[in-house]
Order: structure tokens, then C-alpha cells, then sequence
């Protein structure tokens, strides 16, 4: 089968797979108690969610640039924010944060002219994201676990919380990456090695600064909480009052479950742990359900802007000029 094929054929299985979820969860519950509930929206809530929204779109930005300075790469902080919107774009389209990470990597590569300082810069920025999303809500599921007496609310993200810690280790030693590079033959590939090697010396720029990476926690850990910020927010426009530290404890995981590259933008997995987890803390089936359907338009609408963004830089561009600092 070409590789064409197997796209294809894997959109498909998540086209259906996203479709059979949303089914089961909304097919018992009647369209005119949802509209019901999406009707007594409380708007000014909104004010509050599009600031955060942006305000963590900057930020993202600027830990981004935070991590492309110290390998060498100088680009504006307007620039870094015009890109991450367009991503966001075209997260739309494409699973998980996929799309809009290819984007962002393909963009900076364009003026930098290195890809894989580009790529570094990405992969450290989610990753340093993941990191203090389940660091907040490993100290959160602690209390939630004894509330409920159920140990998988602190299992759950304990499980995660480990395996990152185990790719941060091999990433930071770099010897087991290149063990699995051996194991698996690829080192047989040279440019492969290449890359390999050029991707850790990005690596050891980010770890030989404490202050970029206590910066970097920093912004992701308010990150973080501006986005479990505005989720409750959202729950309090349904008129559902829920505990903060509940959704400090759930939305990380759900967010983390919506991640999961097996279904188009999230649809069914990011519903399916609205109903599961904040079921437990009181709110209704409607409430659940609303706020998910909720929670997707609000990230449907920001994302749109992402587009307008493109269509304009497409509409404005100039010719191609390199960056200081961009050596490859």
C-alpha cells in the first residue's frame, strides 16, 4: 500500500472512529435540552476567555522565541504570534497539534534557513507545555483521588508524568537515542545521524541556560492555567459552578486525551472526558456535553482568526529575507 493510501486510509478510520464517539455520547440526549442550555449563555464571560486566548497565544510566542534565541535564531515576537495563529489555523484540519506544528517548523525554516533548529525550538516548546500540564494535575489529582477514594485520578497522570521523565532523560543523555538509533538500524542512514546530532546540540543550548529554562517553565506552567482558567470560565457561561482545582485536575488530562493523534481536532476523546471526568463533580449530562460543544467552538472561532492572519500575510508577503543569526 503507498504511503498515499495509508493517509487516506488512516483519515478515514479517525473520520469514523471521532463520528462513532460523538453517537454514543449525544444520541440519548435530546437536541432541545442542549439548545436549551446554549441558549441561556451568559456573554459576558466571553470578554475574559478572548483576552486569554490571545494572551496565551502571545506568551506562546514568546517562550518560543525564548528557545530560538538561545540556538542562534532571531525572530520578532509580532512574527512568532502571526505564525502561531496560522497554526492554530491549521490545527483545524489535520490531527492533534500536528498541522500546526508542521507549520510552524516549515515557516521558521523559511527564514532561518535551518530546519532543524526549527524543529528543536517546536519540539521543546510542546514539550515544556506537556510538562506542566501534567505536573498540575499530578499535585491536583492527589486531592481528588482522596476525595473520591479512587486511585486512578492520580495513577493517570503519575503514568504520564513518568514517561515523559523517561524521554527527558534519554533526550538529556542522548545515548539512548542513539542506542535506539543502533537497535532499530536506522544509523545506517547518514543524514539521519546528522540530524540527530544537530538536533541535540539545539539540546544542550536550551539546557546549558537555567535562566531560559526557568523562564520557559514559567510561561508554561501560566500557560497552563490560563487554559484551565478558561475552561472553567466557559462552565460558569453554562451556569455550572464546579471547584477550580477540579478542573485543575481534569482538564490536563482531557487535554492530554484530546492530543492523541486517532480522531479529527479532538472530536469524541475531549467530549468523552468532559462526560466522564466532570460527571463525577456533579455537572449534568447537558452540562457536559454543552460545555465540550462549547469548548470546540470557542477554539473553532479563535482559530478562524488564524486564517484571516494567513490570508493576509499571503495577500501582504515580500520577498524571502534571512534572519541574523540564522546559520545553519
Amino acid at each position: 500500500m503507498s504511503g498515499k493510501r495509508k493517509r487516506q486510509l488512516f483519515l478515514v478510520i479517525k473520520i469514523l472512529f471521532s463520528s462513532t464517539l460523538m453517537f454514543i455520547l449525544y444520541r440519548r440526549i435530546p437536541l432541545e435540552d442542549l439548545q436549551e442550555v446554549l441558549a441561556s449563555l451568559n456573554y459576558l464571560y466571553f470578554l475574559p476567555i478572548c483576552l486569554l486566548l490571545f494572551m496565551n497565544t502571545v506568551l506562546s510566542a514568546l517562550k518560543w522565541r525564548l528557545l530560538l534565541a538561545a540556538d542562534g535564531v532571531n525572530i520578532p515576537l509580532s512574527t512568532l504570534t502571526m505564525t502561531y495563529l496560522i497554526g492554530s489555523f491549521y490545527n483545524l484540519f489535520l490531527p492533534s497539534n500536528i498541522g500546526g506544528d508542521s507549520y510552524r517548523i516549515y515557516d521558521i525554516a523559511q527564514k532561518s534557513r535551518d530546519s532543524v533548529r526549527s524543529a528543536a525550538s517546536v519540539f521543546a516548546d510542546r514539550f515544556s507545555g506537556f510538562l506542566a500540564l501534567v505536573s498540575l494535575s499530578l499535585v491536583s489529582s492527589i486531592l481528588v483521588a482522596r476525595e473520591f477514594n479512587n486511585l486512578f485520578f492520580f495513577l493517570a497522570p503519575l503514568l504520564i508524568f513518568l514517561i515523559m521523565l523517561v524521554v527527558l532523560i534519554a533526550l538529556v543523555r542522548e545515548k539512548p537515542v542513539r542506542s535506539l538509533l543502533r537497535l532499530t538500524r536506522l544509523d545506517r542512514f547518514p543524514f539521519l545521524v546528522k540530524l540527530t546530532e544537530k538536533f541535540f546540540l539545539s539540546f544542550q543550548c536550551y539546557g546549558a541556560d537555567r535562566k531560559l529554562l526557568s523562564q520557559v517553565m514559567l510561561i508554561s506552567f501560566v500557560f497552563q492555567l490560563s487554559v484551565i482558567l478558561i475552561v472553567q470560565l466557559l462552565a460558569l457561561s453554562l451556569h455550572a459552578s464546579v471547584s477550580f482545582f477540579y478542573f485543575s485536575a481534569f482538564v490536563p488530562l482531557i487535554t492530554l486525551m484530546e492530543a492523541l493523534p486517532v480522531s479529527m481536532f479532538g472530536l469524541g476523546l475531549r467530549d468523552m472526558g468532559y462526560v466522564f471526568f466532570f460527571g463525577w463533580v456533579g455537572m449534568t449530562d447537558v452540562q457536559t456535553r454543552s460545555l465540550a460543544l462549547l469548548f470546540l467552538a470557542t477554539s473553532v472561532g479563535y482559530s478562524l482568526i488564524g486564517g484571516v492572519v494567513y490570508l493576509l500575510r499571503l495577500l501582504t508577503s515580500e520577498p524571502k529575507r534571512q534572519v541574523d543569526g540564522s546559520v545553519s
